[in-house]
């Protein structure tokens, strides 16, 4: 998979060199004719973006409770978290409705530790460890001992995503549609209702449902109207890319569960797709051509014919989810922005980078309550952060208006159908959902507070020049990590020994074979070790560290002596 990172820079590259301009760039207005989705996993608006300049980030004097109902047990406020890895909470439905309010008490958010600790956080406690096993809990422990619901990133550990930010839009009030995981989230995504049905095709069998029933495999589960459907009717083009690997999240919303594959034209809880019976009537060609692999977004990119809508989701290793790396993340997203801004697709072509959920990570905003029934509140769920990177985007803008991921849906109805909206009577299909989402024109909160749902065409400028490409870095080493002779396989962090062997992985590959150069860096200086050195090698050897926690991160030199950044960090506490 890291090999597709590498690849996406140089399809691009050979499109830029061949002059390759697709047909379906021909200028309109607004001069937008592709939009893409790109989809990870699991982090709150607060726990990436909450000490962003100008943001509605961390209030002052933030400090959540280690348990809400005794709260002389102290509280653990918001604190900067340079690991790679992190282990955020549990993220169904129940785990949205405790972190948001654990006890019923006022002021809300008094849960995310406490759900983290006793919740999912359960699974690889020091009690029942032995019996999941190193392998479920590994790298995931630690997160949970330091309470890192309540840790946030910043251009230190992202930079790139804070750079997307910097110059095009970051959205500080996008919330998840739902409240709710994976599953729930991709569903909504695709069809803006979330469902289960006690017959897979009556449509009139299908009840709100924010746990809906999963089957890896093809059974059809979803018989109502959805997006793919709308946009066949006004011959919209559209694909579903899908990285094949690990599955990013767990049938049971917990943080941690032994891995299950992805594959596409299966049903699984990231790719939605096949569940669709408006897509299982069409036939396995159909399916297969909409529901592609990765690499297909690269090869279509390199014969100009990228679809008008394209939906981007990675493998776990790439996703952003607990407890893979958020630098293995971030250059994902980046190689797949690079190969855009590399090719004339970059004037026409707007992208959003979002993350399906909140993964337990703390938010301090209140979501509006939206779809209010007999099945309990269906959203909108916990904040997201949400970027816009295009050539029309407003440059530095930070949109404070209310967003769902639904706003997708409507700008696409608005840019290539006319504003027709996913209506299922006007389909002739009509369904039990409570509200027609890409209707909503407001949204109320909590105590009966409204705001004005926003739309993401107020993010684009369309009279200004359009921006230049940001080529980003992609060889920032991911997969840090560090063995120090510890006993606790769960725990590699707790050192044995004041010899650290520090290890990544090569940023090397088939279509970028170096040479690299590798420097590492102990609490931000070079080790004296000479084994830790300018090297090619993807590990080194600090000796002699001295006692206490040190933090380790690498970059990569390349033949041009071009630096990336730092990459994310991993611990070693030596006694």
């Amino acid at each position: 998979m890291h090999g597709f990172r590498i690849a996406a820079l140089t399809a691009a590259s050979l499109v830029a060199s061949r002059g390759l301009v697709p047909s379906a760039l021909a200028r309109s207005a607004p001069p937008i004719t592709h939009v893409i989705m790109i989809m990870e996993e699991n982090r709150s608006f607060d726990h990436y973006f909450g000490t962003y300049p100008g943001a509605n980030g961390y209030p002052n004097g933030t400090c959540v409770p280690l348990d809400p109902t005794n709260p002389q047990k102290g509280c653990v406020a918001p604190f900067h978290d340079p690991h790679d890895v992190s282990a955020g909470g549990p993220h169904g439905n129940n785990s949205a409705v405790s972190d948001i309010d654990g006890t019923g008490a006022n002021p809300p958010f008094d849960g995310f530790v406490y759900q983290q600790s006793t919740g999912g956080g359960t699974l690889c406690s020091e009690r029942v460890l032995p019996v999941h096993g190193p392998k479920t809990c590994k790298g995931v422990y630690p997160g949970i001992l330091r309470h890192d619901v309540m840790g946030y990133h910043d251009a230190g550990e992202i930079p790139n995503y804070w750079a997307y930010a910097q110059h095009f839009v970051l959205q500080d009030e996008l919330f998840e549609s739902v409240r709710g995981a994976s599953a729930a989230a991709h569903i909504d995504l695709t069809s803006e209702w979330v469902a289960t049905c006690t017959s897979p095709t009556k449509v009139s069998t299908c009840t709100t449902s924010l746990n809906p029933k999963h089957v890896t495999g093809t059974n059809v589960l979803y018989p109502w109207v959805n997006l793919f459907q709308l946009m066949d009717l006004h011959g919209v083009s559209w694909k579903y890319y899908l990285g094949t690997g690990e599955e990013p999240d767990c049938a049971d919303d917990e943080m941690t569960c032994e891995p299950a594959l992805q594959a596409n034209g299966i049903l699984s809880f990231w790719t939605p797709t096949p569940g669709y019976a408006s897509v299982e009537a069409q036939g396995p060609a159909y399916l297969a051509a909409h529901n592609p692999q990765m690499d297909q977004f690269l090869v279509d990119i390199k014969n100009g014919t990228l679809p008008q809508v394209s939906w981007i989701v990675p493998p776990f290793d790439y996703s952003d989810h607990p407890a893979a790396g958020v630098t293995a993340g971030m250059d994902f997203v980046t190689s797949l922005v690079n190969a855009v801004m590399q090719t004339p697709y970059w004037q026409n072509t707007a992208i959003f980078i979002s993350w399906d959920d909140w993964g337990g990570f703390y938010d301090h905003v209140l979501p509006p309550t939206i779809d209010n029934n007999k099945a309990g509140v269906q959203g909108y769920g916990l904040r997201v952060p949400g970027l816009l990177v295009s050539a029309w985007a407003k440059p530095g803008y930070i949109d404070h208006n209310v967003l769902s991921f639904n706003a997708y849906a409507v700008l696409i109805e608005d840019l290539f159908m006319g504003s027709t909206r996913l209506d299922p009577v006007a389909m002739g299909e009509p369904d039990k959902r409570p509200t027609v989402r890409d209707k909503l024109t407001k949204a109320t909160f909590p105590g009966g507070t409204t705001k004005p749902i926003g739309k993401l065409i107020d993010e684009f400028d369309f009279k200004q020049t359009p921006l230049p490409p940001l080529v980003l870095s992609t060889h920032v080493p991911p997969g840090i990590q560090v063995s120090c002779g510890t006993t606790n396989a769960s725990y590699p962090e707790n050192c044995t020994t004041n010899k650290v062997t520090v290890s990544w992985n090569s940023v090397s590959g088939t279509y970028i074979p170096g040479p690299f150069t590798y420097h590492v860096l102990r609490d931000g200086a070079a080790p004296s070790s000479k084994a830790c050195k300018s090297t090619t090698k993807v590990k080194c050897t600090d000796t002699a560290v001295p006692s206490g926690v040190h933090y380790y991160t690498v970059y990569s030199v390349d033949s041009n002596n071009v630096a990336s950044p730092a990459s994310a960090a991993t611990e070693a506490d030596v006694p």
